[in-house]
């Protein structure tokens, strides 16, 4: 693979002849055209086509908010390809064709600031849930101004919600808002929701690991 960095006519992209030009980030690369396949894939390749299948539909949803969580991690790619990297090694049960998202082992986030502790989650209402956390600020990398990220993920519907910047670390607690996600509020009730808070640095460099906060279900009335 050669890079084009200006070269004699510039960067270019598409097919021409036996080579393939596209932009890799900010990189304009050159690479050979890839050979038919003739030889069928084994289990093994067919096993990791389905794990990368099964990540890339759950985490598309939550492409904007990885692009900002793993963004100080990624060199080269963006902040969702490193979160996609990371959670299609770690987040998945099973072989083809059962193949399951492990919650628990999921990462929204990721870094060296300190992650939340003591969390919980509590329904309120029908249409509100509560997360609580101990204010660690000082401790390793925290800061008291970290801003907090708060994600739930609803499998039998295969949605996902999340809201970025709703409250510092020293806040303490944090109050979500069901409506404030979507006007169809049934699609949450009678249905297990996973969710997940996380730290993200004032200024955007550094994040801190995501915590899975356990299953959670909304009263209907």
């Amino acid at each position: 693979m050669g890079k084009l960095l200006k070269g004699a006519n510039g960067p270019f992209s598409g097919k021409v002849g036996t080579v393939v030009g596209y932009m890799w980030g900010d990189v304009a690369v050159i690479r050979a055209r890839p050979k038919r396949r003739r030889k069928p894939f084994s289990d093994k390749e067919l096993n990791q086509q389905a794990r990368f299948a099964l990540m890339n539909q759950f985490l598309i949803p939550v492409k904007d908010l990885l692009n900002i969580s793993f963004a100080h991690l990624a060199y080269r790619m963006n902040g969702f390809n490193k979160g996609f990297s990371y959670n299609v090694k770690t987040a998945i049960l099973g072989i083809r064709p059962n193949l399951s998202i492990d919650y628990p082992r999921v990462l929204l986030s990721r870094g060296d600031l300190t992650k939340p502790e003591s969390v919980v989650i509590t329904p309120l209402s029908p249409t509100t849930l509560q997360f609580t956390w101990t204010d660690n600020s000082g401790t390793g990398k925290a800061l008291r101004t970290d801003r907090l990220f708060v994600a739930v993920f609803i499998p039998r519907k295969n949605y996902w919600f999340y809201k970025m910047n709703v409250a510092t670390r020293e806040a303490g607690n944090y109050i979500l808002d069901i409506t404030q996600l979507t006007r169809d509020i049934s699609v949450f009730y009678g249905k297990p929701l996973q969710s997940y808070i996380g730290f993200v640095a004032e200024d955007g460099k550094d994040a801190s690991d995501s915590v899975y906060t356990g299953q959670v279900e909304l009263p209907s009335n």
